[in-house]
């Protein structure tokens, strides 16, 4: 049973994207499916969500098929120091960009559409601002 789960949504600027990259500012590898971090500029934690019903976001992230992504090699300086000062065991540790969230919809329960909808408004407005969006989630057990 997973104690909470965290997801935080960070913002960083578009034009740090490379021509080639996915929509949230990293690229891909040929073949490899890692990214890695070169033109990439330094990204920033916009908003913190803490979810207590952790095991049915676990589970809706698998079944929607984000799950398993490890976090991206640049994080936002709050991501990283909650990361390291995080007391307890860190695990399911993924990322999701807007797109995903759709994916997510047509599984979720009517609790986390709610959250799912919420997330979707913020990134939105922060894209719409100019700014790439993603959202960094781990679960805590």
């Amino acid at each position: 049973m997973l104690a909470l789960a965290v997801v935080i949504c960070e913002s960083g600027p578009l034009e740090s994207a490379p021509p080639d990259a996915e929509p949230d500012g990293r690229k891909q590898e040929q073949g490899e499916g890692h990214y890695h971090d070169s033109q990439l500029s330094a990204w920033q934690a916009e908003a913190r969500f803490m979810i207590a019903n952790a095991d049915e976001l676990f589970g809706l992230l698998t079944v929607a098929g984000v799950s398993g992504r490890l976090h991206p090699p640049q994080l936002s300086t709050q991501v990283s120091a909650d990361l390291l000062f995080e007391d307890g065991d860190i695990i399911g540790e993924t990322w999701l960009i807007r797109p995903d969230l759709a994916q997510m919809w047509p599984h979720a329960a009517s609790e986390l559409r709610e959250l799912i909808s919420a997330w979707d408004a913020f990134a939105r407005a922060l894209e719409n601002a100019g700014r790439a969006t993603r959202l960094i989630v781990w679960f805590i057990r």
